[in-house]
């Protein structure tokens, strides 16, 4: 009996995985939100030699979700929009039978882009590429944590030189409190697959390829199923329905490891060697997987785009994917949260939905309980207390819109600030938080904040009486864990910071000396760190140290 990597359940914890030398893969027996009693009751059948039980599947496991008001999906009800003003798009309704639905009709989105553009389109301006530039008005951002823009990476792969591209789903999704796309690749991975094969016509990349981690054992068995599929209705493969226009795509299994997920030691991974981060520049729009020309993406960024393709309607001034978002954002987007809730679960949102309505949508605080503190970002974000202490000075910090913020965004944030301290009664109200990217970002200097604000894919919810400085600690030995330490500040500064951690919570350093040391290491890793696990790592104890009351 020992630890087990993280298996992407947090929604149902604690899980458990069995495995019996010689039968099956390791992660074929996986076992979520059982008791002591249970757990006990499965190894004392295993040990004895009988079958255990059946396992938990994820397939028969229908998590907590608002999926009636999903809209990734357009072919979840037949027949798709039909949209007019634009020659060429979606055509008739004739066009797309229900009959062809029922055996396959989910690559409309690639028939109608071959439709229009049965040749490779080359050159260097996107207004040459009308299909490409649809993806700018959407908004679409990466869904992976950094908010690249997919028109950004698109356009990049596409302008580069060269015959030989790739186009790689990053399904590695390691980060704790992250199983959105675990969702997505089981139950609609024909839109992931999709998305790999229009990214590949688009850029005119070569091939693509579906990045999994390997602990997701029915995930990669469904996305493999779909790619046969796709090939059946010659969707992908060597002549798409008929245009003479080849992409393959096949499932690439993650080694293993939390660093994978870092879209360059993905690409390490891929070519067989170790699981590192590379050095930038060059950037992987240029010199990639094999050296050449990439696009990276998320699963669930892959998967917005046949949707976002198919109804983009050039009559109206925002597309229709830019227009589902809260009033003053942009977009929708899916959310995976855990925790002291009634109803964990993945969620569709539009962006600009506030953390406080999410998690009313999860149900509340499990129990009734007030709320204590989130991870907005898993560990990487650190833990936010419910009531954020506010700096002095706050008033004249709004009057001054910082270069990188939108008018749009600071009279969002200018709003939001000044409501969620109203509602704090001096102190910031986290629920005020509006669920965006950027806006979560800009909001902690707005409070004088030293600790930057971070909104990631999975969020965890903890009740008032947490002992919050045992879970930091817990979240900075991950990371020092997970180091593949190829860069000696990432390697030993998680170390340091894992030592100061445990002597604070054991009382053998004070306050004021933990707070100094830990900042220094984390404008120190800042600096140097080949990629992002060293710049995150110090985030749990600095926000632990910072921003609560009783720190200890």
């Amino acid at each position: 009996v020992q630890g087990v990597s993280c298996l992407g359940r947090c929604d149902r914890a604690p899980v458990c995985v069995v495995h019996r030398h010689g039968e099956g893969a390791f992660h074929d027996h996986v076992y979520a939100g059982r008791t002591s009693e249970e757990l006990h009751a499965i190894v004392r059948e295993i040990v004895s030699g009988d079958a255990p039980e059946p396992a938990d599947a994820d397939v028969v496991h229908l998590p907590h979700s608002n999926s009636d008001d999903w809209r990734i999906d357009p072919y979840a009800s037949y027949p798709p929009p039909i949209i007019s003003g634009e020659k060429g798009l979606l055509g008739s309704k004739a066009d797309f039978s229900l009959a062809e639905a029922a055996t396959g009709g989910s690559y409309l989105a690639v028939r109608e882009y071959l439709k229009a553009h049965p040749a490779p389109i080359r050159g260097k301006d996107p207004k040459e590429h009308p299909w490409l530039c649809r993806l700018d008005p959407a908004g679409l951002l990466g869904m992976g944590g950094a908010g690249v823009p997919a028109y950004r990476k698109w356009l990049d792969v596409w302008q580069a030189a060269g015959d030989e591209k790739y186009i790689v789903c990053n399904g590695d999704e390691s980060e704790p409190g992250t199983f959105k796309d675990r969702e997505i690749l089981l139950r609609m991975p024909h839109l992931v697959v999709e998305g790999v094969i229009l990214a590949g016509l688009m850029t005119n990349a070569t091939a693509g390829y579906i990045y999994i981690r390997h602990e997701y054992g029915e995930q990669i068995a469904a996305i493999r199923r779909e790619i046969e599929r796709a090939k059946e209705l010659r969707a992908c493969g060597p002549n798409i329905f008929g245009s003479g226009r080849a992409f393959p795509v096949e499932v690439f299994v993650s080694p293993g490891g939390y660093i994978c997920g870092e879209q360059s030691a993905l690409l390490e991974a891929m070519e067989d060697r170790r699981s590192q981060p590379r050095n930038r520049p060059p950037e992987l729009s240029t010199n990639g997987l094999r050296d050449k020309p990439t696009v990276v993406n998320n699963v669930e960024t892959l998967a917005w785009a046949p949707a976002i393709l198919l109804r983009h309607n050039p009559d109206t001034k925002n597309s229709w994917y830019a227009g589902a978002g809260k009033p003053g954002f942009r977009g929708r987007r899916l959310l995976s949260i855990s925790g002291d809730l009634e109803r964990p679960g993945v969620y569709e949102i539009p962006i600009g939905t506030t953390l406080g309505e999410l998690i009313e949508l999860a149900g509340g605080v499990s129990d009734g309980r007030p709320l204590g503190a989130v991870a907005p970002s898993g560990p990487s974000g650190g833990l936010l207390p419910a009531l954020l202490p506010v700096a002095t000075g706050w008033e004249d910090r709004l009057a001054k819109k910082p270069e990188e913020a939108s008018n749009e965004q600071w009279e969002i944030v200018t709003r939001t600030v000044r409501e969620g301290i109203t509602r704090g009664g001096g102190r910031f109200d986290i629920r005020s938080l509006p669920l965006d990217l950027h806006v979560f970002r800009l909001i902690g200097p707005a409070l004088g904040l030293r600790v930057g604000l971070m909104l990631g894919a999975g969020l965890a919810v903890y009740a008032e009486g947490t002992n919050y400085l045992e879970q930091v600690v817990n979240f900075t030995e991950f990371f020092r864990n997970e180091s593949c330490g190829k860069c000696v500040p990432c390697r030993l500064g998680s170390q340091k910071l894992v030592e100061l951690g445990t002597a604070f919570r054991n009382g053998r350093i004070d306050l004021e000396t933990v707070r100094a040391d830990v900042f220094d290491l984390a404008y120190t890793l800042g600096l140097t760190s080949i990629c992002g696990l060293g710049v995150v790592a110090p985030n749990p104890l600095a926000t632990a140290l910072d921003l609560f009351v009783d720190a200890r």
